[in-house]
């Protein structure tokens, strides 16, 4: 009976130390939603640059944005939360799509261009 209390102790120690680490991802940046793109997150720590309503175009400067890397695993995942779901990617933009509408998103360094689409 005593093997089993440290397994006891180590799961609910694991359990704790992944609640801990998933509320500082949550916390840690917050995001709010595309002004063309309904529903789709964009970092709060991200500054507006320009805007075309005509063209459904946002940009941003975003210093966590890179060409080399795309864009960084945990806004991937916010995304991925959030119910878009990667379609397509070429080179630095990548299209998500979520109930018939899609977005294309371009990371280069320091920018972030959000193009929505209707289907």
């Amino acid at each position: 009976m005593e093997e089993k209390q440290p397994f006891k102790i180590r799961y609910l120690l694991v359990t704790f130390m992944a609640f801990l680490i998933a509320l500082l991802f949550y916390y840690g940046q917050t995001f709010e939603e595309a002004l063309y793109s309904e529903g789709f997150p964009i970092p709060d720590q991200a500054k507006i640059q320009k805007v075309s309503s005509e063209k459904s175009f946002e940009s941003y400067t975003w210093k966590p944005a890179s060409e080399e890397h795309g864009l960084p695993i945990r806004y991937k995942l916010i995304i991925r939360l959030s119910g878009w779901k990667k379609v397509d990617q070429t080179e630095t933009m990548t299209t998500y799509e979520k109930e018939g509408r899609k977005v294309d998103i371009i990371s280069r360094k320091n920018y972030l261009g959000v193009y929505g689409q209707k289907e």
